[in-house]
C-alpha cells in the first residue's frame, strides 16, 4: 500500500486525524542525518584540500631546496661522481630531512586528536589506517620531490653548472 493510499484511506478511519506529511522511517531518518552528512562531506573535502596543500609546498620546498644545490651537483659530477650516485645521495637527504618532518608531524596530530575526540562519532581519532595512509602519500610526494629535481640537475652539462653560480 503506498503513502498516498494511506492518506486516502485516513480519512475512512478518523475524519479529524491530522496527517503532516507522512513519509517513510527511513526517509525521515536521512532527512535528520542530512546536516550531519552536509558536514562531514565539507570536511572531507577540506582534509582533501589541506593535503593538496600540503603535498603542493612539501614538493616546492623540496624542489627549491635541491635546485639550490645545482652548483654542489655540477662539481660532483666534474670530480667524477657518477650522475646516479648524485641522484641517490639528493633523495636520501631529502627523505632523510622529509622523514623527520612526517615523525614531527605525526606527534603533533597524535597530541592533537584530543581537541577532536570529542567531535568524533564512532570514529577513532588515532585511526592507524588514517595516519599511514597521510603519512604514505606525503613520503610519496617527497620521494617525487627529491628524485625529479635531482634527476633535472644531474643531467645538465656540468661546466653550465659551474658557470651558473
Amino acid at each position: 500500500m503506498g503513502w498516498q493510499n494511506i492518506v486516502a484511506e485516513r480519512g475512512g478511519v478518523d475524519p479529524e486525524l491530522d496527517l503532516f506529511d507522512p513519509m517513510p522511517l527511513r526517509d525521515f531518518i536521512q532527512a535528520s542525518l542530512f546536516p550531519h552528512k552536509m558536514g562531514a562531506s565539507l570536511l572531507a573535502l577540506l582534509g582533501a584540500v589541506a593535503m593538496a596543500l600540503a603535498a603542493i609546498g612539501l614538493y616546492s620546498v623540496m624542489a627549491y631546496s635541491i635546485s639550490q644545490r645545482t652548483h654542489e651537483i655540477g662539481v660532483r659530477i666534474a670530480l667524477g661522481a657518477r650522475p646516479a650516485d648524485v641522484r641517490r645521495m639528493m633523495v636520501r637527504q631529502g627523505m632523510e630531512m622529509a622523514g623527520l618532518g612526517l615523525a614531527v608531524g605525526v606527534v603533533v596530530a597524535l597530541a592533537a586528536t584530543r581537541a577532536a575526540t570529542g567531535l568524533l562519532v564512532k570514529v577513532s581519532p588515532t585511526d592507524p589506517a588514517v595516519f599511514a595512509a597521510a603519512t604514505l602519500f606525503l613520503a610519496t610526494v617527497a620521494l617525487v620531490a627529491s628524485y625529479v629535481p635531482a634527476l633535472k640537475a644531474t643531467r645538465i652539462d656540468p661546466n653550465q653548472a659551474l658557470r651558473e653560480q
